[in-house]
């Protein structure tokens, strides 16, 4: 077979994906089944300056999450735990632990950006939205995302999507009215086994101006098996 033809036989088939095999192609590159990570958040405010935060976290699905902040060193032990719409914070200066659950989970972690719920999200867009097509050229393709159930974070979605490795350039998430709240810029990658990953992503505000939260994963292991006891009370508090 000839080049020219290989190319154009390559282009016909990527032309011929349905809009539900693109985005099932974007679920296989960013969401897992369990994880471990290290990473830096960096906060920035309208005003310019940046405060950065270094955690642990430990994931499962979008049931179970545990955070743990390793600096800076005020904020150092202060644990979070997800169990399904419940979440937990522990203040280890205090001793205490406070509960809160639905829409708080969706606030700006530390007053950034990225609430709980997007930096523990790890479940199939494609099970959770209607999508179609809206552009492509040849390099991208761009892929409208609706929900039935309005009362998820962001019934709304656009996703721009590299072809080449099948991952979001950018992910504008919108609100009831599809009016944009947000939109996440991914800005360096790496090849894992089976798959590439965003490790630098920025969250960048749409409803405030020079707003953004960058997440830098540092370490990050997939397909980790926990400790029956690791997403409880018990060790939260530990």
């Amino acid at each position: 077979m000839s080049l020219i033809c290989f190319v154009v036989l390559t282009a016909s088939k990527a032309d011929a994906q349905t809009a539900e095999e693109w985005l099932a192609k974007v679920d296989g590159q960013m969401f897992y089944k369990s994880a471990e990570y290290t990473a830096l958040m960096t906060v920035h405010s309208p005003g310019g300056a940046n405060r950065f935060f270094r955690m642990n976290g430990k994931v499962v699905g979008d049931e179970f999450a545990l955070m743990e902040y390793l600096e800076p060193p005020r904020q150092k032990g202060t644990r979070y735990l997800k169990r399904s719409d419940n979440l937990w914070i522990y203040f280890p200066k205090q001793d205490r632990t406070m509960h809160i659950q639905g829409h708080i989970l969706r606030q700006g972690v530390q007053g950034g950006d990225m609430s709980f719920e997007d930096m523990t999200e790890s479940s199939s867009l494609l099970e959770k939205y209607e999508v179609k097509k809206t552009a492509e050229t040849d390099t991208t393709i761009t892929l409208q995302l609706e929900s039935s159930d309005m009362t998820v974070s962001y019934p709304f979605r656009e996703l721009l999507i590299d072809k080449r490795n099948y991952l979001p350039i950018k992910m504008v998430n919108s609100g009831v009215n599809n009016l944009p709240i947000k939109e996440l810029v991914i800005l360096k990658t790496k090849r894992f086994k089976n798959r590439t990953f965003p490790i630098v992503t920025e969250i960048r505000s749409r409803l405030v101006e020079n707003k953004w939260t960058r997440f830098e994963i540092e370490e990050i292991r997939f397909g980790m098996k926990f400790p029956d006891d690791t997403f409880t009370k018990k060790v939260l508090e530990k």
